[in-house]
């Protein structure tokens, strides 16, 4: 959301109100995306164009109250009307530009309002300045030419009796002058209430355009590409990206390991080692598909994925001290709230080493329990963990492979000669991939081996090799 540049008020109001369309505004979801691919390829073939249209969006400013007092029946004032009458020609400009793109966006019409800048610019001096004109009144007209007179005699007047008569006569036609501009105002701020529908038009098509060019503007810059919107309960992604951390790891000169999986209805189990990355894959999966729901093209090669109802995340940072719940508690209530809404509707589920923060039997038996539970649903669950035996014959598993394929000598050995950075060493070597296997296959048991390299006391680790002894 940081790097979605809207310009406008009107696209900054817009942008605060994006949430998911659901299944509900399924179609305007679709409508959404092919707005925003019809953008994207023109901007490809028309920057210049574009470059100018933001130039007017500089230029915009907020009219809404002032367009609401008019309404209401309050005159407005010159700043006002000087800011419509800016706004109207603004709005003509826009018009020129996107009529010569030749593009055809839904919820994007504009509406001349070359009547209120004629209305503004009675003398049709077509500049942006605006005050009170002579040409709006013949009256006006006339006791400005009245209240000239008397200050030209004042000026020259020596008589300090006569001068400040002359005085009082002015001040005189300043009131009737400023009485016979209120009234002009007043007609003005009418005729500009009758056209509320062309101004609401043209700000709710400002906004939208805004939008869109910022959601076009973030793919073409993180090459991001159209998620296919499915009917079936099925999640493709391939090649996903999370921009967030590959610009941190770019500029570490490190890349990030894209995520590629296939998640149907029902339980897909993801286990791993320790540092494994399943908490970082689990995000990156859930920022893509909320963003494709939110009408964004997404970070893959690839993506498809159906129209859903809802999306939860219960992640390890649940905690709420304020209210005194412990992690394991505030999941808990989460996840009764997911399960009202698996039960109505069809959605995206996705928990991260959930019921870590209770004792592993208990952990155990509560996680297979929802893997289970889950799986009868139409909507896509996914769960990652540490225990082993929770998955089952209609489970799809996948697994982080991790140190699998390592040669722990030589990592102890390269770790020995830079003891420092033992962690980064470690990163390095690991592999994020994931790859699906079978229910049989077991949680990998890294951990002893990342504490004898990150240099955990020989004693310690000997006891823990005899636990393992002992538990096979």
């Amino acid at each position: 959301m940081d790097k979605l540049e809207v310009m406008t008020p009107y696209g900054f109001e817009q942008k605060s109100k994006i949430k998911p369309f659901g299944t509900a505004r399924g179609k305007e979801l679709h409508t959404e995306l092919n707005n925003t691919e019809i953008i994207i390829n023109s901007i490809k073939e028309n920057k210049r164009k574009y470059d100018e249209i933001e130039r007017c969006f500089c230029r915009i400013k907020d009219i809404k109250n002032s367009l609401k007092r008019s309404v209401n029946l309050e005159v407005l004032d010159e700043v006002e009307l000087y800011e419509i009458k800016y706004f109207s020609m603004v709005i003509d400009e826009l018009i020129g530009i996107y009529k010569e793109l030749n593009i055809d966006i839904t919820n994007i019409n504009f509406q001349s309002l070359e009547y209120i800048f004629k209305l503004l610019d009675p003398e049709n001096k077509k500049i942006p300045t605006f005050y009170i004109y002579d040409k709006y009144s013949e009256r006006l007209r006339d006791i400005r030419k009245e209240k000239t007179k008397l200050e030209n005699k004042i000026f020259f007047e020596e008589d300090e009796e006569i001068s400040a008569a002359l005085k009082e006569s002015r001040l005189d036609m300043v009131i009737l002058e400023e009485e016979e501009e209120l009234r002009i105002k007043k007609l003005l701020s009418e005729e500009i209430s009758k056209y509320i529908n062309v101004f609401k038009e043209n700000i709710e098509a400002i906004g939208s355009l805004d939008l869109l060019m910022a959601k076009s503007k973030l793919a073409i810059k993180y090459n991001a590409v159209k998620p296919e919107l499915t009917d079936n309960m099925e999640i493709n992604l391939e090649g996903t990206l999370n921009p967030e951390i590959s610009e941190v790891l770019k500029a570490k000169d490190k890349t990030f390991t894209s995520v590629s999986l296939n998640l149907k209805s029902g339980t897909t189990v993801i286990t791993g080692a320790n540092m494994g990355g399943k908490s970082v894959t689990l995000k990156t999966m859930v920022l893509n598909v909320l963003l494709g729901q939110m009408g964004f093209f997404v970070f893959c090669k690839k993506a498809a994925f159906p129209v859903v109802d809802f999306i939860y995340f219960i992640s390890d940072d649940m905690q709420n001290i304020s209210k005194g719940l412990s992690t394991f508690g505030a999941e808990i209530i989460k996840l009764s709230e997911m399960v009202e809404c698996v039960k109505k509707e069809k959605g995206f589920l996705v928990l991260d080493e959930f019921a870590r923060g209770t004792n592993p039997r208990e952990g155990f038996y509560l996680v297979a329990s929802l893997c289970k539970y889950l799986n009868k649903f139409n909507s896509i669950s996914v769960i990652s963990t540490h225990y082993d035996g929770v998955v089952q014959d209609d489970m799809t598993h996948y697994q982080v492979v991790g140190l699998k394929n390592v040669n722990f000598n030589s990592l102890k050995y390269k770790i020995n000669l830079n003891n420092k950075h033992s962690v980064e060493i470690i990163q390095e070597n690991m592999e994020y991939r994931l790859e699906k296997v079978g229910k049989e296959s077991m949680v990998p048991k890294d951990a002893l081996k990342i504490s004898m390299l990150l240099g955990l006391d020989e004693e310690i680790l000997d006891i823990a090799k005899d636990y393992y002894k002992a538990e096979k």
